[in-house]
């Protein structure tokens, strides 16, 4: 592995097409790019194409960001308009299309919202890697809560244990990827992060 000790590094090496540097950042941020885009588009498939349609834009023709942030901020507001565009094109639903496309027009699309979203797209994300570091009986409940959606009820039928070992196991797998969250000491706002755990089944 090259040695990119910061951001600087990595992006200096990434604009000058090294692919090592090309491969860490597609890995970075292509699956929080798809949870931003299915938000829009409601097709995880297609957003999964319309994310590999713009790294491939990116590699082909590198641009001279400034800093990561930069280009972090275009991979974001490219599929962001990307995918605006494809629900236009698709017209999936009348009524929504227009409003996206009003948004689109006018330059209106709440900034803060979009923000939310970008957020919220990277704390499943790092909530997905961290479900790989939990112990096997504790990693399997919480995924099938997390990931298939399932009841305490419909897991406990499941796995043939009862419901309040199913709770106990949720309770700590949330406790372990809290730990593991700030450990990494991620900006995430603690108010947008219990929402999304509490939204959980119960």
């Amino acid at each position: 592995m090259l040695p990119y000790t910061n951001d600087t590094a990595l992006l200096s090496a990434f604009q000058r097409g090294e692919i090592h540097a090309r491969k860490i950042i597609f890995n970075t941020y292509f699956h929080p790019l798809c949870l931003f885009s299915e938000r829009i588009t409601g097709n995880i498939l297609q957003s999964e194409d319309i994310v590999a349609e713009v790294f491939e834009k990116l590699m082909s023709a590198p641009h001279n960001f400034s800093a990561m942030a930069r280009l972090k901020s275009f991979l974001y507001q490219s599929v962001h308009n990307a995918s605006i565009n494809y629900v236009i094109a698709r017209k999936r639903y009348s009524a929504a299309c227009n409003q996206v496309r009003y948004l689109a027009e006018n330059e209106q699309y709440d900034h803060e919202i979009v923000q939310n979203e970008i957020m919220r797209a990277e704390l499943i994300h790092e909530i997905y890697m961290a479900m790989d570091k939990l112990p096997d009986k504790c990693g399997q409940i919480f995924k099938m809560i997390f990931v298939e959606d399932l009841s305490t009820v419909e897991i406990a039928e499941k796995l043939q244990i009862n419901v309040q070992t199913v709770r106990t196991q949720k309770a700590r797998a949330i406790e372990l990827i809290r730990n593991l969250l700030i450990k990494k000491n991620l900006q995430f706002p603690v108010v947008a992060y219990l929402t999304l755990l509490l939204d959980l089944p119960s």
